[in-house]
């Protein structure tokens, strides 16, 4: 935070019946700016009162001696305010001014690059008070990025103005995006990669939109949808397999265990690596609970600590990697996980690709639903909002719908 200083002064060459003008010069780090009070006195009695400082008597000169205090005190407040403002990089004495004299500073022209900083500065405040997760995080910052690669190499700019994005421009980033984007050894995204970079985009703009940082939002007239994706996830004979699998190192066992600690439990990655000892709850009845809320949603999420669970937990208890921050399971990044994950699918002879959130739709489908938990339960348990959301992860099961439909076998013969 920069000092300010506020100087009152007499101006030489500005009278007024023998009494010369009172100026001041706000004075913020390197940059200086002088203004009128408004207000005259003489020099003589300038000079007796010490600037004012030591007016007592004469009631013109305690009147401007109070005067002039609220001017100070004004620009104070004024400076701490254009403080709070997210959208000035810099606080000059002459934005000082200009609120002051209900002056309209110069309309800043907004770019692309200034509301992707503007929404990754408060992002990563939010990010400090876990919030938000850091991978979020990298999102916003991946997809600013990207269209600015977009501009570069088709209109030869490295940024643009918000009022000269046009429609044109946001489809022709989609065009980008789909056919031409280098993506591992070939050209272009997906349709939902594709969808989710552009809505990222409007998230980010929107953001600017409600803090009144920029008015209008150019992404906004993007409509493209998410095309429904099938959920992969363990059906019981694969499930099985994977349990009873002979796995050559305890590097490939721990991943297991902990793929199949959120088999158990519905927990994400993200989730799942922040459990410790303190989520662990005994309820009146004696039974243990992990009680936490999902770092995405902020929903609660109660999961009662079934069997397996119980027993990765206290495989775990004591292991070094676990004991000084008390967590359930030893830290593996998703990047990791999903690359060991890999090697066990082969040696369980599991052809589906393997990831650690197929463990969370297990957990909906055959852990859950195949076990005839209701839906709504299932929705909780894995921390939806929504049961809608659940309903995209649980799917029956072959040996489920035979079982329910030899039921209507019996009415119909």
């Amino acid at each position: 935070m920069k000092r300010l200083k506020v100087n009152f002064y007499l101006k030489g060459d500005k009278f007024r019946q023998n009494e010369n003008a009172i100026y001041l010069k706000i004075i913020l780090g390197t940059t200086t700016t002088t203004m009128s009070t408004g207000k005259y006195i003489s020099k003589e009695r300038w000079k007796i009162t010490n600037m004012l400082l030591t007016a007592k008597k004469v009631a013109k000169e305690i009147s401007l001696k109070n005067y002039i205090n609220g001017i100070e005190g004004e620009i104070e407040k004024i400076y701490i305010n254009l403080l709070k403002d997210e959208s000035l990089n810099e606080v000059g004495a002459i934005d000082i001014k200009n609120v002051f004299l209900g002056k309209e500073t110069k309309e800043k022209i907004i770019t692309f690059t200034d509301v992707c900083e503007f929404h990754i500065k408060h992002f990563k405040k939010r990010v400090l008070k876990n919030e938000v997760t850091i991978g979020t995080l990298t999102k916003y910052e991946r997809v600013a990025r990207i269209f600015k690669d977009f501009l570069t190499l088709k209109h030869k700019i490295n940024n643009i103005e918000i009022d000269k994005i046009s429609d044109v421009l946001i489809y022709g980033f989609d065009d980008y995006l789909r056919y031409e984007r280098p993506n591992i050894g070939k050209n272009g995204v997906c349709n939902n990669t594709t969808v989710k970079y552009l809505s990222n985009l409007k998230t980010i703009f929107d953001f600017s939109v409600k803090r009144r940082y920029i008015v209008n939002n150019p992404f906004k007239i993007y409509e493209e949808k998410l095309e429904e994706v099938e959920t992969v996830f363990l059906d019981p004979i694969e499930f099985s397999k994977l349990k009873e699998a002979n796995l050559p190192s305890s590097k490939l066992n721990t991943v297991r265990d902990i793929f199949l600690f959120s088999c158990y439990t519905s927990y994400a990655p993200v989730d799942a690596m922040n459990l410790t000892l303190d989520n662990i709850d005994l309820d009146m009845d004696g039974e243990k609970w992990i009680r936490t809320r999902r770092q995405k949603s902020k929903v609660k999420s109660d999961i009662i600590i079934l069997p397996p669970v119980k027993a990765i937990i206290n495989k775990y208890k004591n292991d070094p990697r676990c004991i000084d921050n008390r967590n359930l399971l030893p830290k593996y990044s998703n990047q990791k996980m999903n690359e060991y994950l890999k090697e066990i699918a082969k040696i369980a002879g599991i052809k589906k690709h393997l990831t650690w959130y197929v463990s969370r739709h297990t957990f909906a489908t055959t852990v859950c639903l195949n076990n005839k938990i209701p839906l709504e339960y299932i929705s909780k348990m894995m921390g939806h909002r929504k049961i809608t959301q659940t309903q995209h992860y649980a799917k029956l099961l072959d040996e489920t719908v035979k079982l329910e439909t030899s039921k209507l076998k019996l009415i119909y013969t």
